[in-house]
């Protein structure tokens, strides 16, 4: 991925399984066993040209957990 790609990605809304897998640094077999368990939404183009994927799904796998109190953890 280019400098120029990089920045089309953060301005770029919908993305293919190919440019989501490269936005996420991940496979694109990953990107698919993520839609497969249900932790990615996408869309399918009636056309039958593929899925695409909305960035702020892919962001949204990307917020960190949330902090388990350590007196909860016990």
């Amino acid at each position: 991925m280019s400098y120029n790609d990089k920045d089309h990605s953060r301005s770029q809304e919908w993305f293919t399984v190919m440019e989501a897998a490269a936005y996420l640094r991940v496979s694109r077999q990953t990107i698919y066993r993520y839609m497969e368990d249900g932790l990615l939404n996408f869309f399918v183009l009636k056309s039958g040209g593929g899925r695409r994927i909305k960035r702020s799904d892919l962001d949204a796998l990307l917020e960190p957990p949330s902090v388990v109190d350590s007196d909860e953890s016990q």
